[in-house]
């Protein structure tokens, strides 16, 4: 990875060369990085001769990394500082709702399908019943990075899922990313 950092389209015989292993070795770890989306193939140019053109590879935009965790922060930050904060929360959430689909009118069967939806945004979501009405654990931060240090997105999330579920729900206990990384967030009847 770190000869395509600085050698971007290079072919699986150069990265051979530099590393000193054959190409046949090269080609079956290229095939494992482009599986997890680590390289891409950027194009193909001819061997030289007969055979089959050699294929030129890339590190992804997932590998080099982006700007984008920084840019949200910015936006997050930006919409705390501002007079239409619960507006702006609201029109996000209905975005975030557009693919929601409940189909059906038994709580049981629509709290699963919204636990279905939730976990397809990969929150890690489940649902039980308690004396005191329903209780939502998630399991998993899709955004946790962001979450440790901009804590509106847990009052975003807060109202997302109590959109979701169309209930009146808070937040208690909220994840303590430092202790227990692995602790729920947990959403009670308010």
């Amino acid at each position: 990875m770190e000869y395509l950092d600085s050698h971007p389209g290079s072919s699986a015989p150069e990265i051979a060369r530099f590393l000193e292993m054959t190409a046949a070795n090269i080609r079956y770890h290229l095939a494992i990085m482009l599986e997890e989306e680590a390289v891409q193939v950027s194009g193909q140019r001819s061997a030289g001769g007969a055979g089959r053109p050699l294929l030129l590879y890339n590190l992804t935009s997932q590998t080099l990394g982006d700007n984008t965790m920084h840019l949200i922060g910015a936006v997050l930050d930006a919409l705390a500082e501002g007079d239409e904060y619960q507006i702006i929360l609201e029109r996000i959430i209905s975005h975030l709702l557009e693919d929601l689909k409940l189909e059906s009118r038994n709580r049981i069967t629509s709290f699963n399908q919204a636990v279905a939806f939730l976990n397809e945004h990969h929150y890690r979501a489940s649902w039980k019943a308690t004396p005191d009405g329903p209780q939502i654990e998630l399991r998993h931060c899709p955004y946790q990075e962001l979450a440790i240090t901009h804590p509106q997105l847990c009052h975003l999330d807060t109202q997302f899922i109590n959109a979701v579920f169309d209930l009146e729900l808070e937040l208690n206990p909220k994840r303590d990313f430092g202790k227990d990384p692995f602790s729920p967030c947990v959403f009670k009847p308010a």
